[in-house]
């Protein structure tokens, strides 16, 4: 049964995601009308499906992913996560991103800080954790991950593939009811890569709520409850995975696909 469906006699999913008529324009050099990032973009992502958002690169992935928790602002449209106007001037955003877990292409950890330093932090400014309950947190969702034994390291003696699982830790540890992934696996070398994605699908098969940017077509192809494809800022094709990757109907989309395979 997808993520995406209730259970028989329980009815549809609940919306988690609504994105509605998204505009974004970078603005550029004088003399130049600048640059569309998103193009009237609207999408709903339900409650425990996976969507995965694949196209090439400088199509508006990343910059709609980053608008959800609103590390990036829009011009027009508006963007509801589980109630939150996040484009809303009221709505408090630490709060906000508590709620939605993201992790990035670079995982953004503290240098100076241990791994599980890094775990307990945010959830002691962020969440107000009393330390002894946000270290007994950071300890189980880093052995979640499987990096419990490096809990003391710093990420300077941590590989990237260990890094990224720690950057997902951090995430998890907020109990968030959703989880962004901008890229999460571009970064690490091809040995890592498997470890990763293989912990993104456990998250995936416990019903969290998930929007995946990627590279990785077979990840889009076995997880994803639906695949989205943008190009030049607009979303150009979406559907299940084979509805996609098997009988793509835009012919943008069928180039892509020939090219990454």
């Amino acid at each position: 049964m997808s993520a995406a469906n209730a259970a028989p006699g329980q009815g549809p999913r609940a919306i988690s995601i609504d994105i509605r008529s998204v505009n974004k324009r970078y603005p550029a050099a004088a003399n130049s009308a600048g640059v569309v990032a998103l193009d009237d973009v609207s999408l709903d992502v339900k409650s425990g499906e996976v969507v995965v958002i694949i196209g090439p690169s400088g199509s508006g992935k990343s910059t709609l992913l980053r608008t959800i928790n609103a590390l990036e602002k829009i011009d027009s449209g508006t963007i509801v996560v589980n109630g939150d106007v996040v484009t809303d001037k009221a709505t408090n955003l630490p709060v906000l991103r508590s709620k939605v877990g993201m992790v990035f292409q670079h995982f953004n950890l503290f240098a100076h800080k241990t791994a599980i330093e890094n775990v307990v932090l945010p959830q002691v400014a962020v969440k107000g954790r009393p330390r002894a309950e946000a270290e007994e947190n950071a300890r189980r969702f880093l052995g979640k991950v499987g990096m419990l034994e490096r809990a003391n390291n710093y990420p300077s003696q941590l590989s990237g593939g260990q890094q990224q699982r720690v950057a997902i830790a951090r995430a998890l540890a907020l109990n968030p009811q959703v989880m962004l992934f901008d890229e999460a696996t571009s970064a690490l070398d091809p040995e890592t890569v498997g470890g990763v994605l293989d912990l993104m699908c456990e998250l995936a098969s416990e019903g969290m709520t998930m929007v995946v940017v990627t590279h990785e077509m077979h990840f889009a192809r076995e997880v994803a409850d639906r695949v989205v494809f943008m190009d030049a800022g607009a979303i150009v094709e979406i559907g299940s995975p084979a509805q996609v990757f098997r009988n793509a109907q835009n012919e943008r989309t069928r180039k892509f696909l020939s090219l990454v395979g």
